[in-house]
């Protein structure tokens, strides 16, 4: 593993970050790349440069037998958050997550809107830290930081991955 620090394309950042604001207020169903939020019809509300905030409304799909915001979409979504954050930093290659951490603080029901955010905390030579949130009226139901690493692996999307 090399040490040097990958760099990254502020012009790439910004065409990520552009691309990504014209779907602000509007259902990720119809987003050119795939990703988990596209599949459960998210709502784009915000994006920067290491930070994306989305809208999801809680589905029956998306419970447990006890109706609760099941904890394992809680997980995915805030993971997939923190892949978008990262994709808007501007490097031209893959990322890796290392390791991901969840607290679950509280839950939401059918119905629901949750509010799932997410920051790149640092950008390290490597690795990234990225921190997440789900919120519902205002209060953090679940939170989450990970670790991400900067791969020398090309991005390309709508191909089939590696085995």
């Amino acid at each position: 593993m090399t040490t040097a620090k990958k760099k990254y394309s502020e012009e790439y950042s910004q065409k990520t970050i552009a691309m990504m604001k014209m779907f602000i207020g509007k259902s990720l169903g119809g987003f050119p790349i795939p990703c988990l939020t596209k599949w459960i019809g998210g709502t784009m509300i915000e994006v920067e440069r290491g930070l994306i905030i989305i809208e999801v409304t809680v589905t029956t799909e998306m419970t447990n037998p006890g109706g609760a915001f099941h904890g394992g979409m809680q997980c995915a979504l805030l993971d997939d958050a923190m892949g978008w954050a990262c994709a808007t930093l501007g490097y031209e290659t893959q990322f890796l997550s290392t390791n991901l951490t969840v607290d679950y603080l509280g839950t939401a029901r059918v119905g629901d809107t949750v509010r799932v955010k997410s920051t790149i905390y640092r950008e390290g030579s490597s690795l990234l830290h990225a921190v997440g949130e789900i919120t519902k009226d205002d209060k953090v139901i679940a939170k989450a930081q990970s670790n991400i690493y900067i791969t020398t692996r090309p991005i390309k999307l709508n191909e089939p991955a590696e085995q």
